[in-house]
């Protein structure tokens, strides 16, 4: 409820060298699992972990960064710590592959759920940031069509959509730019400045093929070490409980399922294991990652 508070935590991750998404997660997990008593008062260093105490908050920070008490178990992260800590928490560990998620709500923005699952790295939001068309009324010119009509619906015609973010972000990751600005220009406009950069006969479809192989080559990476479509999953909270309150009271995830059929199946990706498709490897050309999949 203070800003002051936040901002000074913000701050203090900053000089810390810590992810603000990620610590904050972890903070309000451990708050959860005091306030249901998995964490005891002797388990937090004496403090009392309640919802709203921007003073333990503060606290916590620089146990975390140090791993000093408390803070030692808290710097493993959400995912570490319900498996430690178990007693059902898995169900509120508010992660998606041992990354902790941001902001969205899936319940309530289904599309962002989505995202989070499909994202290489886990339950992260600028992956796609496909929560720009969602709640911004405005193209995203990078691509052919980022029209998100309902974000509360789950549409699985719009799981291109999410595709489409995820391949062109991953062109701006790998130039370098900023995401934001980047949605503002066309592809046209990008492959213009890549060809003029480097002398390239650079056109949009390389623009778009470049951002897909790269997105390939990084789902086979993970399929190598044990991905699955079990892992494209979000947590149990998010299918099981309905929002409480709000525009989207009583919503819940309900159709993941086939919007991940959906969503593969843009990808070109097998609908059963998740991975990249023999075919869609040698369209890419990426030959030497099939057999190693």
């Amino acid at each position: 409820e203070s800003l002051e508070a936040i901002t000074y935590a913000h701050n203090q991750c900053d000089d810390y060298g810590l992810d603000v998404v990620s610590t904050g997660s972890t903070i309000a997990f451990a708050m959860e699992c005091y306030e249901k008593g998995v964490l005891t008062k002797e388990q937090t260093d004496g403090m009392e972990l309640k919802f709203g105490d921007a003073d333990a908050v503060v606290r916590l920070i620089p146990k975390i960064a140090k791993r000093e008490g408390i803070g030692d178990l808290l710097a493993e992260g959400t995912m570490r710590m319900a498996k430690k800590l178990g007693k059902g928490t898995e169900k509120f560990a508010m992660h998606v592959k041992g990354l902790e998620m941001p902001a969205y709500d899936p319940r309530a923005a289904k599309i962002c759920g989505l995202a989070f699952v499909t994202a290489n790295r886990g339950g992260d939001h600028i992956t796609a940031y496909v929560e720009g068309p969602a709640f911004i009324d405005i193209p995203f010119l990078c691509i052919e069509d980022s029209k998100i009509e309902d974000p509360m619906v789950e549409n699985p015609r719009e799981t291109k959509v999410v595709k489409d973010l995820e391949d062109a972000n991953t062109m701006f990751d790998a130039m370098g730019t900023c995401k934001f600005m980047g949605m503002a220009l066309a592809a046209q406009d990008w492959a213009d400045m890549i060809g003029n950069c480097v002398g390239w006969d650079y056109t949009v479809n390389d623009f778009r093929k470049t951002g897909e192989r790269i997105y390939n080559l990084a789902r086979a990476f993970s399929v190598r070490e044990g991905c699955t479509r079990a892992d494209d999953s979000l947590p149990k909270r998010l299918y099981e409980d309905p929002l409480p309150e709000g525009a989207a009271e009583g919503h819940k995830v309900e159709k993941m399922d086939e919007m991940l059929d959906a969503y593969y199946e843009f990808r070109g990706w097998d609908k059963k294991t998740a991975k990249p498709t023999p075919e869609k490897l040698k369209e890419l050309g990426l030959d030497f990652v099939i057999g190693k999949i």
